[in-house]
């Protein structure tokens, strides 16, 4: 089951519902009426990256002037194992997903180092 082949397939609906987190402030009552607005709008998740489909006709351009240079320079800080792991990982599912596409370092006008956020759960 999928977003584009069922989005509201009772198993995916429920793994929505509990992927989202919700807080402990809310009311039973407040806690019932998101967890319907998520079954009633649960087409708009994506439970995967692989799920996440192009918008038709969107288009990303950034106005950079012809003139403008850009560090080529790696600034990159170490990773440890396990960051580079997942990482990787990550970048393998974005390139399989066709979110991101493979380029030719001659192509590469800018580099930015990777920054992983540590996420409070």
């Amino acid at each position: 089951f999928t977003r584009t082949t069922n989005p509201f397939k009772p198993a995916r609906v429920q793994a929505i519902v509990n992927a989202v987190q919700l807080g402990d402030d809310l009311t039973e009552e407040q806690r019932a009426a998101v967890q319907a607005l998520i079954c009633e709008f649960a087409d708009c998740f994506a439970l995967s990256i692989k799920e996440v489909t192009p918008v038709p006709g969107a288009i990303h351009k950034l106005n950079v002037p012809a003139d403008a240079t850009f560090s080529k320079k790696v600034h990159q800080r170490p990773l440890t194992p396990p960051q580079r792991a997942f990482v990787h990982k990550k970048i393998d599912e974005l390139l399989e997903a066709g979110a991101i596409a493979p380029c030719s370092p001659s192509d590469v006008k800018c580099i930015a180092p990777i920054t992983l956020a540590h996420k409070v759960h």
